[in-house]
């Protein structure tokens, strides 16, 4: 589907998997700079995303795709069940992300509009999802977008742990 900004969205499939892992590499280096351990964001390299990205859409989560007319992935969301489990029945986006150079046009917007309303088909009644401590641009588009802080949790990533907030909403058919 494509909308009159020249971009469409369609879904995150199997052979994807590793250009989605590639568009992931350079939106964490970018998102995370200063944030998370500059070497590991170094050492994170495509095969790896792409196995820890398989993993996730074997184990239940879907993906949907946003590109430009020629052919470019200019964003991505991941959404399935919670692991995060704060809020009652709750789907979670674990993952949502635009290309840096097209923040601000309304690709995260559409995306996480579709990956609600999907979540919201698949009969969750909430919806949650987990943001490093610190990305205040992420933190920003969650709030205008209804989401509230529902909890905090600790990621360890190699030798360093990290804060994330939860951040959860009702979801409304």
């Amino acid at each position: 589907m494509r909308d009159g900004m020249g971009w469409g969205v369609c879904k995150l499939e199997a052979g994807d998997v590793t250009r989605a892992a590639e568009f992931l590499n350079l939106c964490w280096r970018a998102a995370y700079a200063g944030i998370l351990d500059a070497g590991f964001l170094r050492r994170m390299t495509t095969e790896k995303r792409a196995e820890l990205l398989g993993q996730k859409l074997g184990g239940g989560y879907r993906g949907l795709l946003a590109t430009g007319a020629d052919g470019r992935i200019t964003g991505l969301v991941l959404f399935g069940p919670s692991h995060l489990r704060v809020l009652a029945d709750a789907g979670e986006i674990s993952a949502i992300y635009v290309a840096p150079d097209l923040i601000g046009r309304g690709i995260g917007r559409r995306l996480m509009e579709l990956a609600e309303a999907e979540l919201l088909v698949d009969g969750y009644s909430n919806v949650e999802l987990d943001v490093f401590v610190g990305n205040e641009q992420a933190i920003r588009f969650y709030r205008a977008h209804g989401y509230v802080k529902v909890g905090v949790k600790v990621d360890h990533i190699e030798d360093g742990a990290y804060e994330l907030d939860i951040m959860g909403k009702p979801l409304i058919g």
